[in-house]
């Protein structure tokens, strides 16, 4: 019998060979728990450094959680592999039902290696895996993938699909699971590559095991008084309000979030939520001069063909401004770039990217890299909305300090860390701006400072001071949720009307996840699993090439140019001094103070602060010492 929380076995697929076969998760559980950690860890046993992303050796990983189906946590998956967008390590995180569903057939994950000879899918039906031809799917994009499939096999089916984007090897290609669920993070690419289309999971009725069922009732009664009297204002920051949209749920979700939804003409439903909601809003109302239905239909072109908006976005950015001094025109691109902010236009540049079409296939590889292709001044067009990863450049450090940490560490856009500084500090604007109902005030933020952030100086941000604690703590959490794996648009409860200072408990993910396994684990040691998985992740990094502190780097914009506003927050509002409204309107961040933070931050995690490598003795305190002995071999540790 599987432990609480693991169906217990982990499919593995070589789509090269067409074999197929399982082996026990309890290899990988008991250090790395799930999701981030599992998929990390095979991918450091498994993935060569030297390979290139579309390899066949390169493995595509799915990873569930320990938490992932059980009641009231969420249904939310992992994807890692070695990225088609940078050619290291990469990640991405679904929500929705599917990985919930892979749950019930019986695999808490997936590794896929290989290349198949022509397309095919993936049918999962508990112990009846088969590999399934998929050539009446090319070219076809994912909601019709997802349709298709389940008209075709005549059963219920949950389906993890990639549009044409991803077939053609575009980087910034999406995946889209079950319930409009998208991930990205160069990730789908790789599927493509592979020549899979879709794993479509019939699903099943076994119950994921809970060890302790009366222990994770009193869990979830915790978190449901934690969540008491919050007012909707606080669970629904940034959503749109909108008499078409309508607050949608994640599978098992607790409380829901900003996430909506709207349902079509024909009645199908899409998704409608945060920067995929947003990014095309402006440009649309700009254009037609009145609320139109195109910013509905441009997430859904996106979601269908399988474009990650985050960096769609910023390609239009890029485009526009391109357009406007003369670099490109529509003659050259086969794009009307007059109509920016048009179904034509968006429809035009998504189908063109998709499937390579033309100046499509100059721009499929990224903002960054046409604008290298091109002359000088397309390169000058790329300024301060743009991350190294193409990504939008959000929640950055000249405006929450602490965010630079992970601006200059991770391998991509690292929401859920940046999410654990700015949700925090857009409910203590939102109050200074007025909404009455949001309770967040400078006394409550620092009880929650206090104790999610480890110094209530995390919190004034006219200072450098405890930035680099907060930066550690928030990652280690960061890191054992991505393991266990919650929504870090839940998790953590930052505060709460019920407590006497309005801050809330850090503590309950390790109390459930200690009643669902059975394994006890306080808070601290939470903590520790999320660290283990950290510099896990980071010695990938290092071995594939990343040298410690000399590539610990910010964006130079970060240092040069001063901020103009930033989402969610145009006034750049933060706390300062004693919980003072403070503005970071113009400011850049301070080079030297953010060297002296980095050295911080080195020392709180136990690695050399000199070189940014990590130490032998913080490896082995970590029970890494096998990793440690790799990195030696090349002179990687210290």
């Amino acid at each position: 019998m599987p432990r609480g929380g693991y169906a217990g076995r982990i499919l593995r697929v070589d789509l090269s060979s067409g074999q197929v076969s399982d082996e026990p998760t309890d290899l990988y559980s008991d250090d790395f728990v799930g999701g981030r950690g599992i998929a990390a860890k095979i991918y450091w046993d498994e993935v060569p450094p030297h390979i290139d992303a579309f390899s066949p050796d390169n493995r595509l990983i799915i990873m569930t959680g320990p938490l992932t189906g059980v009641p009231g946590f969420g249904g939310r998956f992992q994807v890692c592999g070695k990225s088609a967008l940078t050619n290291r390590f990469s990640f991405c995180n679904l929500g929705g039902s599917w990985g919930a569903r892979l749950k019930e057939t019986g695999y808490d994950g997936i590794v896929i290696q290989g290349k198949a000879e022509r397309p095919v899918y993936l049918r999962v039906d508990h112990d009846n895996v088969e590999i399934r031809d998929a050539s009446f799917l090319k070219g076809r994009t994912a909601f019709y993938t997802e349709e298709k499939l389940k008209e075709t096999l005549r059963e219920p089916l949950w389906v993890l699909a990639i549009g044409p984007a991803g077939e053609n090897r575009v980087v910034f290609a999406t995946f889209l699971a079950s319930d409009n669920s998208t991930g990205g993070g160069g990730l789908a690419a790789v599927m493509g590559d592979k020549n899979l289309k879709a794993i479509a999971i019939k699903g099943g009725n076994r119950k994921i095991p809970v060890a302790d069922r009366q222990r994770l009732a009193a869990v979830r009664a915790r978190i449901s008084d934690l969540r008491r009297d919050l007012p909707e204002s606080m669970a629904s920051m940034g959503m749109i309000p909108s008499p078409v949209l309508k607050k949608t749920y994640c599978n098992g979700c607790p409380s829901g979030c900003l996430r909506a939804g709207y349902e079509k003409h024909d009645g199908a439903k899409r998704k409608f939520m945060c920067q995929a909601a947003l990014f095309y809003i402006t440009r649309a109302l700009r254009y037609y001069g009145e609320e139109t239905n195109v910013p509905f239909e441009a997430t859904e072109l996106c979601d269908d063909y399988g474009l990650d908006t985050r960096s769609t976005e910023t390609m239009i950015m890029w485009l526009s401004r391109c357009h406007r001094n003369g670099i490109l025109t529509e003659e050259k691109t086969g794009i009307p770039l007059s109509r920016i902010g048009s179904e034509e236009f968006i429809r035009t540049m998504v189908e063109k990217i998709s499937f390579r079409e033309g100046f499509g296939d100059l721009l499929a590889g990224g903002t960054l890299k046409a604008a290298e292709r091109l002359e000088h001044e397309a390169q000058a067009q790329i300024k301060d909305y743009m991350a190294r990863t193409g990504e939008n450049a959000v929640y950055g450090p000249r405006l929450y300090i602490t965010t630079g940490i992970f601006y200059a560490v991770e391998p991509r856009l690292p929401i859920q860390q940046l999410h654990e500084v700015s949700i925090p500090a857009l409910a203590w604007a939102l109050r200074v701006q007025g909404i009455k109902d949001i309770f967040v005030n400078s006394d409550v933020l620092r009880e929650m400072a206090k104790r999610f952030y480890g110094t209530e100086a995390a919190v004034d941000y006219s200072t450098y001071e405890g930035k680099a604690q907060a930066a550690a703590r928030i990652q280690e959490r960061a890191y054992a949720k991505e393991s266990l794996i919650l929504c870090d648009l839940c998790w953590p409860i930052y505060f709460s009307k019920t407590t006497p200072d309005g801050a809330g408990d850090p503590s309950v993910e390790s109390q459930a996840y200690s009643a669902v396994t059975g394994r006890d684990l306080d808070e601290q040691g939470l903590y520790k699993v999320g660290e283990r998985v950290l510099n896990l992740q980071r010695a990938i990094l290092v071995r594939e090439g990343h040298r410690g502190r000399e590539h610990d780097l910010l964006d130079e914009f970060e240092y040069t140019t001063p901020l103009k506003g930033d989402f969610g927050n145009p006034d750049c509002i933060v706390p300062g001094k004693k919980g003072e409204v403070f503005s970071r309107l113009n400011l850049v961040v301070d080079r030297e103070e953010f060297e002296k933070m980095k050295d911080d931050f080195y020392r709180l995690r136990g690695w050399d602060a000199a070189s940014g490598f990590q130490t032998k003795a913080r490896l082995k305190d970590l029970g890494l010492e096998d990793i440690a002995g790799v990195l030696a071999e090349d002179g990687l540790v210290r």
